[in-house]
């Protein structure tokens, strides 16, 4: 009977200390929100309830991250230290708020409300700040920050090897690099852009670019239709070009010349090339007339 009657006391003591443990947190709570109130008096409706993750709601929940889910001695530091923190930021805001919330049976030290203004502040920096350093203390966050650290180590290393690289064959880099640069350069000068064998560079602007070498060969020009009478004076002043005329069905080269006229050739109707006898009826297949 004495384990049971003490499980029995134990579960009614539990039940009493969290009604006790609610009871307190609501005052507090209460108290609280009256002075967030007060001291943001234009701010949304809902804002003094918001503070209470500063200071009432930050006081448990930083303990039960201390007490469930901080991971390393870092972690655990800074959730018992937060914890405690808050706990301070709920004496002060308690104090302002019960003081300075219009009693008259006491006076209220000259710098109360001065701190609980700038503690409200001052609180809300902290826990922002500490659950960035909960989370970057993580055992996850460290591990990864130590590879990282290796890596760029590693890089670091690589980069000073490089440079003694580097130092060690300057001279052959920069006879390569030299040499290519000395190509790229004779590209440059010896540009014969219009091909007339003179590099652009030694020729003005204007000089650069594609011409037209005048012929040396006589050529007709005129500017109205040319007759045959102005055909035979030009081949007349010119007798050289008679002698670029191709043979025509195997006669050989013309010979005419301006003070010879062309001789005439035997045509048909002369002897011995005129047309043939006329044939008086027919003839047999062996050639004799056929009368």
């Amino acid at each position: 009977m004495k384990p049971e009657r003490s499980a029995s006391r134990r579960l009614a003591a539990k039940i009493v200390f969290g009604f006790i443990a609610v009871a307190l947190f609501s005052w507090t709570a209460y108290l609280t929100v009256t002075f967030l109130s007060m001291a943001l008096p234009g701010a949304f409706w809902i804002a003094p309830y918001l503070g209470l993750v500063v200071f009432d709601v930050g006081t448990i929940g930083w303990m039960i991250v201390n007490l469930f889910l901080a991971e390393g001695a870092a972690q655990r530091t800074i959730s018992a230290g937060l914890t405690l923190f808050n706990l301070l930021g709920i004496g002060l805001i308690s104090m302002a708020e019960i003081v300075l919330g219009g009693q008259t049976l006491t006076a209220a030290p000259a710098g109360l409300g001065t701190a609980a203004i700038w503690g409200i502040g001052i609180w809300t920096f902290v826990n922002v700040a500490g659950i960035v350093a909960y989370h970057m203390t993580s055992p996850a966050a460290r591990l990864a920050a130590a590879i990282q650290d290796e890596k760029d180590a590693t890089v670091e290393q690589a980069l000073d090897n490089m440079r003694e690289r580097r130092a060690a064959n300057a001279l052959l880099l920069s006879e390569q690099m030299g040499g290519g640069l000395y190509s790229a350069l004779l590209g440059e000068v010896l540009t014969d852009g219009d091909r007339d064998g003179i590099p652009d560079l030694y020729e003005r602007k204007t000089n650069v670019g594609p011409r037209t070498v005048p012929s040396d060969r006589p050529r007709l020009t005129a500017d109205q239709p040319l007759t045959e009478v102005d055909i035979i004076e030009f081949l007349a002043a010119h007798p050289e070009l008679l002698a670029l005329a191709r043979p025509v069905d195997g006669v050989g080269r013309n010979t005419y010349t301006s003070d010879q006229p062309p001789a005439a050739t035997p045509g048909q109707g002369e002897r011995p090339n005129g047309p043939p006898a006329p044939t008086i009826g027919r003839r047999s297949p062996d050639g004799a007339p056929d009368f």
